[in-house]
């Protein structure tokens, strides 16, 4: 099995290389196989989805990616139990084997330092990676990035309450009930009303374009989704390491991105930090991939990482 993987990495490392446009499977040291595709040139840049246990096609698929894929080598990928890639069979689903499997990909494809993009959820993830692994990391991109879960789902809460109450919507809930029955109870009128949207987007057919390039890959892997919330490291506020994390950040959040919460970022106390702050809500790279492009050539420009 060691020569297998041996030789499927000297065949990546060679690709990579090259510059060539490729997919391939990477088996991860504890025997899980991932989804990878690298695209584009330049310095290398990590993609990380949110979901949680979604899969990196919702921006591969977008202009957003092939406007990266212009200035950066994009290295695209399915996390363990999520989209295209394959599930756990010791059911290992901690941010520990998370960030291993990054780290492994890393090494696998010889890069010395990447830049690491992590949309929503995947700021759970990215953000221990660069405290875990600061010699591996050159800069960290937070797209509409989540440091904090239990802020972020009571953002969904409270602010799907606004929503429905400005669309003069009847809807009470006690709130009493547990912080998730709370969650599914304002998705379920927000859906019912037609305005679940909102919560993330700028209209339905935004929402609908997100749904589509999901759907493209078939039948997801949804196991990360099902055991993500059983672990307690997911549930930790992470906004009290930003201090002590050194690399230069990208916080790009979104002025109605009440999937995050939009004050969020305010807690975000990295030493070198750009905010650029979308008037909108949590898909800036495909409402505006533009704007979103723009953003990350400019703090390319204020911190160098090549």
């Amino acid at each position: 099995m060691k020569q297998i993987i041996l030789f499927l990495t000297t065949i990546l490392i060679a690709g990579f290389s090259q510059g060539q446009d490729s997919s391939f499977s990477f088996l991860t040291s504890d025997s899980v196989s991932l989804y990878v595709r690298i695209a584009g040139k330049g310095a290398p840049c990590l993609f990380v989805h949110g979901g949680p246990g979604s899969t990196s096609n919702y921006f591969e698929a977008v202009d957003a990616s092939r406007l990266m894929e212009q200035h950066y080598r994009m290295i695209y990928f399915d996390q363990r139990g999520s989209g295209r890639s394959g599930s756990a069979s010791n059911g290992d689903y901690s941010t520990g084997r998370v960030l291993k499997d990054m780290e492994e990909l890393r090494q696998a494809l010889n890069i010395r330092q990447w830049t690491v993009m992590g949309h929503s959820f995947a700021g759970l993830i990215v953000t221990p990676y660069a405290y875990q692994y600061p010699k591996s990391i050159s800069a960290l991109i937070l797209l509409h990035g989540t440091l904090d879960l239990k802020a972020s789902i009571n953002s969904h809460i409270s602010n799907g309450k606004m929503l429905l109450q400005q669309e003069k919507r009847s809807f009470s809930i006690p709130d009493t009930l547990p912080m998730m029955e709370q969650l599914s109870a304002v998705h379920n009128k927000l859906h019912e009303e037609g305005i679940w949207y909102k919560l993330m987007f700028r209209s339905q057919r935004e929402k609908d374009i997100n749904d589509s390039v999901t759907a493209i890959i078939g039948n997801p892997n949804r196991e990360f989704s099902n055991k993500v919330w059983g672990y307690p490291e997911y549930w930790e506020d992470l906004t009290v390491i930003t201090p002590r994390i050194e690399c230069p950040v990208l916080v790009i959040t979104g002025s109605r991105d009440y999937a995050i919460g939009p004050e969020q970022y305010t807690r975000f106390l990295f030493p070198r930090k750009k905010i650029s702050v979308y008037q909108g809500g949590h898909a800036s790279y495909q409402e505006d991939p533009k704007w979103f492009f723009y953003q990350v050539m400019a703090f390319r420009k204020q911190y160098p990482m090549d």
